[in-house]
């Protein structure tokens, strides 16, 4: 004879009702923060932009303005590598210059012009090397203009933010630090941020 399986109580609705209720009001404050830092993270990333274009400074400390460092932002730099743009014009100059690796391919009603894939990766290689699109001949030394190819982004540059560490001096990393701010009141994240520098805008609101 088997065991009667218990029957599954109902939670305490008093609980259930409160589990549910702080569930959905965090999950309010989280929507609101994440609206309120898309704001803020694009300001930061348009002033380091500014920045960088200014002074090319790649990195930045960030501070609780008492000097006390809780976190970095540094600047990577975007990616290029050449890319055959135009494969009428690079073929006609590997056809002209480098018969060797030139040749044709006959499919079923068309013929095609084809250049050797290994050759092709060794001028886009050297092209990547000498940062412009030119190849120089390891024979002869002769320098080509190559066609058809040119130097494209394959990432843009972005900016890495980290927050400290723990160590010998500060035993708080920089999550513990900034939220021991927040909480004394020395950082208010529900305060307005000014967008633009305080000599500049008393002009704007004239406007």
């Amino acid at each position: 004879m088997s065991e009667v399986e218990k029957k599954t109580e109902a939670p305490d609705p008093a609980y259930l009702a409160a589990v549910l209720r702080r569930r959905q009001a965090m999950q309010a404050r989280l929507d609101q923060a994440a609206a309120l830092f898309e704001t803020v993270n694009a300001e930061a990333v348009h002033l380091l932009t500014q920045q960088y274009t200014a002074t090319k400074s790649t990195k930045a400390d960030i501070t609780l303005g008492d000097d006390t460092k809780f976190a970095t932002v540094t600047r990577v730099g975007g990616e290029a590598e050449a890319r055959i743009t135009d494969h009428g014009k690079f073929t006609a100059w590997v056809r002209d210059n480098y018969p060797q690796h030139f040749d044709f391919r006959v499919i079923p009603a068309r013929t095609e012009t084809v250049v050797d894939d290994a050759f092709a990766d060794q001028v886009l290689a050297a092209i990547n090397a000498a940062n412009a699109a030119q190849y120089a001949d390891p024979t002869t030394g002769v320098i080509h203009d190559v066609p058809g190819v040119s130097i494209q982004p394959t990432r843009r540059p972005y900016f890495r933010w980290l927050f400290t560490r723990t160590s010998k001096r500060q035993p708080l990393d920089g999550r513990q630090l900034v939220a021991e701010a927040v909480q004394a009141g020395r950082i208010d994240l529900d305060a307005p941020l000014a967008l633009a520098p305080a000599d500049t805008a008393p002009a704007a609101a004239e406007q």
